[in-house]
């Protein structure tokens, strides 16, 4: 590896870092989850493709059963008025209707497993976000950074923010405090 290849790598990984830094992790997360979001929806879309496809192919699957018993008489009643051109034909058609069904046996099968398939990794991926959401919020809650937070959270999350006149107030009230303790002192 040549030298220059190797302080061009150790550029990219420290730029990398810098920017990781830079970037908020919550919102790195929740831009995460809106992806993850709109892969289960794209999914969802495919999976109800899949059973219309499967639905299409039952409609034809029965339509080509219903018809087989039709051939067949067609067939018995050439057979018996000595038309084997006719009948030949007829058979053509019958095989080709059979030829026909397994085809769509086998889209079936095919179409199904599939189905199954994406509606399995559907549940994992909904699992997986729903982990991925509750982990943001245990984070959000105790976020790094903020310790404090975490000891009194419930506290926080009834309370609003102190404004400046509470301060204010507080200040004025704990400095006449300390003047009547300092003259109570005195005496």
């Amino acid at each position: 590896m040549t030298l220059i290849t190797r302080i061009t790598r150790l550029f990219k990984a420290d730029l990398h870092g810098i920017l990781d830094d830079l970037e908020e992790p919550e919102e790195v997360v929740k831009q995460a989850i809106r992806d993850m979001e709109e892969d289960i929806a794209r999914q969802e879309l495919l999976l109800d493709d899949l059973h219309a496809v499967l639905q299409r192919l039952a409609i034809e699957a029965q339509e080509i059963a219903a018809g087989m018993p039709g051939i067949e008489r067609q067939i018995d009643l050439c057979f018996t008025a000595g038309n084997e051109p006719l009948a030949r034909n007829l058979i053509r058609k019958r095989l080709e209707m059979a030829q026909r069904a397994r085809g769509i046996a086998r889209a079936q099968e095919e179409t199904l497993a599939k189905r199954d398939d994406l509606a399995r990794k559907i549940a994992e991926h909904k699992q997986q976000l729903a982990a991925i959401v509750q982990q943001l919020k245990l984070w959000t809650e105790n976020r790094p950074g903020r310790p404090w937070m975490a000891s009194c959270s419930p506290l926080h999350q009834g309370g609003g923010t102190i404004t400046d006149d509470e301060v204010e107030v507080a200040f004025l009230e704990e400095k006449q405090r300390r003047r009547t303790n300092a003259t109570s002192n005195l005496t």
